[in-house]
This record gives structure tokens, C-alpha cells and sequence, in this order.
């Protein structure tokens, strides 16, 4: 009697969620559907990944768009299949219970991962293609998928990251802009004469043709190291990493170049004893005429004397007292 009472409410709660009886036909038909879902979801969502990507112009547009697509598909056509069994979904939600907690649990990754996706679709702070720094690696992203970003890093290595670590995350994008800007510190020794240091190293930053002109680069000097009077070259280049690197092997052979013509020694750690005597002989003359350096602009300003000066101008500018 025990028993019948158990499994008599057993049998009530299935015969609420399955309505008749299963044939084997039933069940064939169900599997035929399920895979009938598959492949009208696989067809629909690659059409719709073309026809996305034609018209936004964005190959990721298109790739979200079309996976989000599959997915509907075919969970539309899972859930009819489970209906065409006589399967009552609500109450097959219900009667999962506590089995349906450790389900949605499971699955909490996931679905963080598949909506961090949608909104980097919605963001769109890169697109496939583009080189970017995630999460501590920089690479080409080749592909975003329901739960990783992929990046192909600088040694070839595909690195997969999770969507959510990269909307927590901050977000590099090398090449969403054409061009941008690196440095190159350079430091000479303290004997240097620092006009002709300054000039060679702007000769050195025009030779290089990978460095664009607009904006222009600048030459200023950053302070006195330990060792020498360091400078600091701002240039711009083409985005991405190949022409980065490219650029800066011109630009320290070209800076190599002149400054050993000039005789400009460039610094490096050293220990100088000091024996207490100086040498006669200055490094300058003695200057007393005010010091301005104007700033690089991409057209000609006029300078406070009325006079035109050429934007791209960096070297220092002398006034005499006569002259003023």
C-alpha cells in the first residue's frame, strides 16, 4: 500500500508533464525534427551572417548576428520537438526542481559569457581584425564566439579569452585609428653641445620614411639621468605592430647614424672619479638671449613679433635684445 502511494503521485505529476502515450513513430519524428532544427539553424544563421555582414559592413556584426540567429532556431525547434512527444514544457520546468537550480547554476558562466558577447556587439570597441591588449595579451582578434574572444598573439598562438574577462577588463585597441604615436628616449653625455644634438636628432626623425609627418614629430629634451641629459623623440606611424616595429629600427639606426656624425657621444652607465680639477674650456658661450621652443602645429603661426613661423618647426628660437 506504501508503495502505490508513492508512486501513484509519481505517475500523476508524469502524466501531467508527457499527455498519451510514446510509439516508437513519436519518438523517430522527434528525432527528425531535432535535426531538421539543427540544419535550418546552421543554413539561417550563415545566411544571416552575410547578409548582415553586406550591409552594416562589419564582419563581427555579421558574426553575432548570425550565431544569435542558430541558437533561436534551434531552440525553437528542440522545444517543438519536445511538444510533438506531448511534452508539457511548464510543468517539465516544474517538476525539474531542485535539478533546474543546479541547471541554472551550471550554466551562470556561460550565460554571462554568451550576453558579455552581445554587448561587445553592442560597443563594438573592435572588430575582427583589429590588434588589441586583453587581459594581459595582445594579439589580432580572429574571432568572437558565444562564450571566448580569440586572438591570434604576435608569435602565431591562439589565445582564447572569456567574453566576460573582457568587458570586466580593459580594453586596448591598437589600431582603431590609422595612426598612432610611440616614443624613443635617447641619452648623450653631459659634455654634449645640446644644438647639435638637437639637430641631428630632428635630421634623424625626417630620414625615416615610415614616420608620418602629420602630426608632426617632436624633439624635446626630458631632464638630466644619472648617466646623461636625456631626450625624448615623439613620432607617429602607421598602427599596427609590424610597422610599429619597423619604425622604430629605422628611427634608432637614422638617430645612430647622425649623431656619430656630429661627434655626439650617446651615454651609458658610467662612474666618473672626480680629481677635483675643471677644465678651462666651457661647453657654451655665454647666453643671455631669451629661450623659446615652439610647439609643432600642422599649418604656419604667427609668432608674437608678427613674423610667419613654419608649424613643423621644433628647434629653438634665439631673440636678441636688438631684435625685439
Amino acid at each position: 500500500m506504501a508503495t502505490a502511494m508513492i508512486t501513484n503521485p509519481l505517475a500523476a505529476e508524469a502524466d501531467t508533464i508527457v499527455e498519451g502515450s510514446l510509439h516508437g513513430t513519436d519518438w523517430l519524428r522527434a528525432g527528425a525534427t531535432v535535426v531538421a532544427a539543427l540544419i535550418a539553424a546552421i543554413v539561417i544563421g550563415r545566411a544571416v551572417r552575410r547578409v548582415m555582414t553586406r550591409w552594416t559592413g562589419s564582419e563581427f556584426a555579421g558574426l553575432i548576428t548570425g550565431r544569435l540567429v542558430t541558437y533561436t532556431t534551434f531552440i525553437v525547434g528542440f522545444i517543438y520537438a519536445l511538444t510533438s512527444l506531448g511534452v508539457r514544457v511548464g510543468p517539465l520546468l516544474g517538476a525539474l526542481g531542485l535539478g533546474g537550480l543546479v541547471l541554472a547554476l551550471a550554466l551562470q558562466k556561460p550565460v554571462e559569457n554568451f550576453f558579455s558577447g552581445v554587448i561587445l556587439q553592442a560597443r563594438r570597441p573592435f572588430t575582427v581584425g583589429d590588434t588589441v591588449r586583453l587581459a594581459d595579451h595582445l594579439g589580432v582578434v580572429t574571432d568572437v564566439d558565444s562564450r571566448t574572444t580569440v586572438l591570434r598573439s604576435l608569435d602565431g598562438t591562439a589565445v582564447r579569452i572569456p567574453n566576460s574577462r573582457v568587458t570586466d577588463g580593459d580594453i586596448v585597441n591598437l589600431t582603431r585609428d590609422g595612426v598612432r604615436r610611440s616614443t624613443l628616449e635617447v641619452g648623450v653625455s653631459y659634455d654634449t653641445d645640446l644644438d647639435v644634438a638637437t639637430a641631428a636628432l630632428g635630421i634623424a626623425v625626417s630620414r625615416v620614411q615610415r614616420i608620418v609627418h602629420e602630426p608632426p614629430p617632436m624633439v624635446l629634451l626630458r631632464g638630466f639621468g644619472a648617466s646623461s641629459i636625456d631626450f625624448i623623440i615623439y613620432y607617429w606611424h602607421t598602427s599596427d605592430v609590424p610597422s610599429e616595429l619597423v619604425a622604430r629600427h629605422d628611427l634608432v639606426l637614422a638617430v645612430h647614424q647622425n649623431l656619430t656624425a656630429d661627434g655626439v657621444t650617446i651615454a651609458f652607465p658610467q662612474m666618473v672619479v672626480w680629481s677635483g680639477f675643471e677644465s678651462d674650456e666651457p661647453i657654451y658661450e655665454q647666453y643671455h638671449e631669451p629661450i623659446r621652443t615652439e610647439l609643432p602645429s600642422s599649418g604656419s603661426t604667427t609668432s608674437g613679433s608678427g613674423r610667419r613661423r613654419s608649424g613643423a618647426s621644433w628647434r629653438r628660437s634665439r631673440r636678441t635684445p636688438e631684435s625685439d
